[in-house]
């Protein structure tokens, strides 16, 4: 019984120590992450329109027209989106231990700050935004360094004593990594089948006595940690459907061919044309609206305006050191990618009638272009 209570002990107090290194970036973010004093104004760390001009938005009534600051304080979530492709990334060339889960807490923390800032300074974020992002970031806090603190010690020992061969086990966890993070590029989180996943584990998976240690180590950890998302996503999921999010967004573009935009997109619906030739247009959001816009810049068209606003946050993948601001693209953070040693993903705040020198400006620097974060 005293052996019981030591280890309970120990493990709750293992528990409150990751608690607390979760929730501390909150109140540090809070204290250091406003609008900088005497800090440059939007109009002066805007990026200019290539010719100068800043023409009256048509998207001006809601919900279609939404606030610019949103795009920024968008990021930090898909920031979590980027870290379960870096760890799915990671994980398929070594086991769960070699992921640095302590960098990717961090980054999260710190890219926040950063456009925390950047978004004060051209307007105040809503509370509820705010609140939102210390969720997700602590949740996403708790996990990595949960994880991270198992896989460092019991995870590394169990890898250790299985060798180099992967397990069916092993095998099981990189495929439900790399299906999470496609999943996550065009839906929430939480309406991911974890149930279903942890069943597939157990029915589906082949068993045998060969690394027996590992093979019972990864079923109860990859079951614990399945169970715990699938309990917690059922109470995300009634919280969410209290406020669902909009997944439709209006954008004007130049240069659509009459009579329609089917040639172009069969994702795009033409709302109305205007008197000046421009097309107001309505499409999906999130990943499938960033291959919607590349696809339209690749056929010469322009995008001149997005849910009301002439900026947006976009991100590339670049080489180290091989891209610089310009006129229409203002840097505003950087971060190394795990997965890829001597690359990083840089967010531009970009000139949205510029998106097609930004797209330009990045395949000539040897990067790709990623991501449009809408609002």
């Amino acid at each position: 019984m005293r052996l019981f209570w030591k280890l309970f002990l120990s493990g709750l107090a293992g528990l409150l120590l990751v608690v607390l290194a979760a929730l501390g970036p909150v109140v540090w973010t809070e204290a250091n992450c406003g609008a900088p004093s005497g800090g440059p104004s939007p109009s002066v760390i805007a990026p200019s329109a290539p010719s100068g001009e800043r023409p009256r938005p048509v998207i001006t009534e809601a919900p279609w027209k939404r606030k610019l600051v949103a795009s920024y304080v968008s990021y930090p979530e898909w920031y979590i989106v980027h870290g379960y492709e870096d760890f799915a990334a990671v994980l398929g060339d070594a086991d769960e231990h070699a992921f640095d889960y302590l960098s990717s807490v961090t980054g999260y923390w710190t890219t926040l700050c950063g456009l925390a800032r950047f978004a004060a300074s051209i307007e105040q974020t809503a509370p509820e935004w705010k609140v939102t992002l210390y969720v997700i970031g602590a949740s996403y806090g708790i996990e990595m360094l949960a994880k991270g603190a198992y896989e460092e010690t019991i995870g590394r020992l169990t890898a250790y004593w299985r060798g180099g061969t992967k397990t069916p086990e092993d095998r099981f966890a990189l495929e439900v990594a790399r299906d999470y993070a496609r999943f996550l590029q065009q839906t929430p989180w939480y309406e991911y089948p974890f149930l279903a996943t942890l069943q597939r584990l157990w029915s589906d998976t082949p068993f045998g006595s060969d690394n027996l240690v590992r093979r019972i180590e990864r079923r109860l950890a990859l079951s614990l940690e399945y169970g715990v998302k699938a309990a917690y996503a059922q109470v995300l999921r009634a919280l969410a459907g209290m406020a669902p999010a909009d997944l439709r967004i209006r954008s004007v573009v130049r240069g659509l061919p009459p009579p329609d935009a089917a040639a172009d997109d069969p994702h795009i619906e033409v709302v109305r044309r205007l008197p000046d030739g421009q097309v107001l247009i309505e499409t999906p959001r999130y990943r499938a609206y960033t291959q919607i816009v590349l696809r339209l810049l690749e056929r010469g068209r322009t995008v001149t305006e997005i849910a009301g606003n002439q900026r947006i946050l976009v991100t590339a993948i670049l080489p180290a050191g091989s891209f610089a601001d310009s006129p229409v693209a203002v840097q505003l953070f950087s971060y190394p990618i795990q997965s890829r040693p001597g690359w990083r993903r840089i967010g531009l705040d970009a000139n949205i009638p510029g998106l097609a020198a930004t797209v330009a400006g990045v395949a000539v620097a040897g990067g790709t272009f990623e991501h449009l974060y809408d609002y």
